[in-house]
């Protein structure tokens, strides 16, 4: 799901479109063969009476399929909403709906579904790379034509257009059990990050069902001849998968004559005419409201993805760089200081231009990294980032079978979790851990102190009524894992509880995502690479017995020099860090496990990847998902 560094999104593009070559052909064969049975159709209708009876509807009518059309396009966009929810890709809810009902309202008009859509999408969410946005579109279209095939075979039976038959409600669980297991099967693949779960699949049929429910609604108020509902809305289900099935633009020709054929209005002109006067309201209309959309409307600035919660805003041994465009959060390097995290939204590497500016990035996401390579800059792999949705995350599933045995020997100790809100014996705990690991670590890494887990969520694990290890939390939209600290003897699994007893705190306070921070991934190439892999090998194990998804952060520098002196800075600082000034200002970042404190009111707010105006929120708590 990740773009590769270096590759630019339209390079992706131009690959898409290259193997879809032969797939781009199929609408304009279907529309060139339906397009010519519908215009000999219309030519054998009188013409003159078809433009009467399309001037001849009354203003009341016009006015019911409008807003019958508002209420099914309201409907369309949450197609968009649940599958962001599915593919986990961080967008607002009103910018997933607005970008979905968009989308569909052109390529529905223009055809060429798969390209349409894509484009218009990736124009509403610049910030989601071009394989989001396929997946995306491919999501939406899969998942309708399935809960279409559910509806149509529930309603056309019933409604008596055609003979009752148990095959077709068979046709529609199978078309709902198909897409599960597709989605299962897309999960496994590493395709989408969940699958469809049980309420997913309900919302997307109560969707598709609204949805063509008021457009049959449009159409029904615009129809000359008294006709039942429940008939119309049936032959309206039918017609709608062949102009669909046809690929089409617009469904032209395959829709129109379906609809005519099984409500006997083949050679009806007033019958005809409803049928162009829904085209008008229900296609023409949105595709024209949605085009000045697209070329008026302002494109939003990228969203900082809650990918990265380690670039929190520290007051150890982080400071404060005044820039022109934003507050930067910098670590002292030589050769010029390492911005941590992403730059702030608005602002380009080469605006880093004066000799005083910082000229290092560290920890930045794979989209800051490609634009820092772009401009000149030495980019290197250093971490990958860890995290979870606590609100669809479970121990169970093949990924996670060493979690549950790890689960198992704990419950076997006869130890406790359970949530602290003193730091009572926990200095002891902590003091243990870094006499057995030679010190604690410093510059970006934190360091204990009972004012500094004083204000998180710390979960810590008992032997009667000593504790043996903690786990603390930071907390706000994102969660971060922390500090980590035992005692030299613990029971097999006793972190791994600790971690879990922290992602049921996050399921219970409706928390989007959960960060297990990074753990060192250099690039191959770089010197020592070897070492510092397999120094984290048992971190990584760890963090991937909770199977979260892995994010790549990258080093920048404006020259090779400058990264070589940045990456030998970081490490001398991190392993012999300076002695704490104060210390009861708690540090708010650490290479592993990270967390800040609650922003003052005119304190800038901190993203999970880069620094924000203090009156931008950087993201919603309640997302899509």
């Amino acid at each position: 799901m990740k773009t590769q560094i270096g590759v630019a999104p339209l390079a992706e593009w131009r690959t898409f479109f290259r193997k879809g070559r032969l797939l781009q052909l199929v609408p304009l064969v279907a529309l060139g063969v339906f397009g010519t049975l519908f215009i000999r159709h219309i030519a054998a209708l009188d013409g003159v009476a078809v433009v009467a009876a399309l001037t001849a509807l009354a203003p009341w009518q016009w006015m019911c399929a409008l807003v019958f059309t508002a209420l099914s396009f309201r409907t369309i966009g949450e197609y968009d909403v649940l599958m962001h929810r599915v593919l986990n890709t961080g967008q607002p809810v009103h910018a997933a709906r607005a970008a979905g009902v968009k989308a569909i309202a052109l390529s529905q008009t223009l055809g060429f579904g798969a390209i349409t859509s894509a484009l218009v999408r990736w124009r509403c969410l610049p910030d989601l790379p071009p394989a989001h946005i396929l997946k995306l579109s491919a999501a939406v279209s899969l998942s309708f034509l399935a809960a279409l095939a559910a509806i149509t075979a529930l309603v056309v039976p019933l409604s008596g257009l055609m003979p009752r038959s148990g095959g077709h409600v068979a046709i529609g669980i199978a078309a709902i059990a198909a897409l599960a297991l597709l989605a299962r099967l897309a999960q496994r693949s590493g395709w989408i990050p969940i699958g469809l779960g049980r309420r997913t699949i309900i919302a997307l049929i109560v969707a598709t069902a609204a949805d063509t429910l008021f457009a049959a609604l449009a159409l029904w108020v615009l129809w000359p001849e008294p006709v039942s509902f429940h008939v119309l809305f049936a032959a309206y289900l039918i017609a709608l998968g062949a102009g669909l099935v046809s690929n089409a633009p617009g469904g032209v020709g395959a829709f129109d004559l379906s609809l005519l054929a099984l409500l006997g209005a083949t050679q009806n002109a007033d019958a005809m005419a409803a049928i162009l006067a829904f085209r008008i309201i229900y296609y023409a209309l949105p595709a024209g409201i949605a085009i000045l959309g697209l070329l008026h409307s302002r494109v939003p600035l990228p969203v900082d993805q809650p990918h990265h919660p380690e670039a929190t805003l520290l007051r150890q041994h982080a400071t404060r760089f005044v820039h022109v465009k934003g507050t930067l959060l910098t670590l002292p390097c030589w050769g010029g200081d390492a911005v941590l995290g992403d730059l702030p939204r608005g602002m380009q590497v080469a605006d880093l231009r004066r000799s005083t500016d910082p000229k290092t990035l560290y920890k930045c996401s794979a989209r800051q990294a490609s634009q820092a390579r772009a401009a000149g800059w030495s980019v290197m792999r250093c971490a990958q980032d860890a995290w979870i949705s606590p609100k669809t995350w479970s121990s169970t599933g093949p990924a996670r079978r060493q979690l549950r045995r790890a689960l198992c020997a704990f419950e076997r100790s006869g130890f406790s979790v359970r949530e602290v809100s003193t730091s009572d014996g926990l200095c002891a705990v902590a003091q243990d851990w870094a006499k057995s690991h030679g010190g604690e670590r410093g510059h970006s890494m934190g360091r204990y102190c009972p004012d500094y887990v004083r204000h998180q969520r710390v979960f810590a694990a008992f032997d009667g009524d000593t504790p043996v290890a903690f786990v603390s939390f930071h907390i706000g939209p994102v969660w971060t894992l922390d500090l980590m600290r035992h005692v030299s003897d613990i029971p097999k699994g006793t972190m791994h509880a600790l971690v879990c007893a922290g992602i049921k705190a996050a399921q219970n306070s409706d928390i989007c995502y959960l960060s297990l921070a990074s753990v060192a991934a250099p690039d191959p190439h770089a010197p020592f690479a070897r070492t510092m892999t397999e120094y984290a090998a048992g971190l990584r194990r760890f963090k991937s017995a909770f199977a979260p998804i892995w994010e790549p952060r990258y080093i920048c520098s404006s020259g090779r020099l400058g990264l070589l002196l940045a990456m030998t800075t970081l490490a001398i600082r991190i392993r012999w860090p300076a002695p704490l000034a104060n210390p009861n200002p708690a540090q708010r970042h650490h290479e592993d496990f990270s967390f800040a404190h609650r922003p003052r009111p005119c304190e800038p707010l901190t993203s999970p990847i880069g620094e924000t105006p203090h009156d931008q929120r950087p993201f919603r708590t309640a997302r899509h998902a």
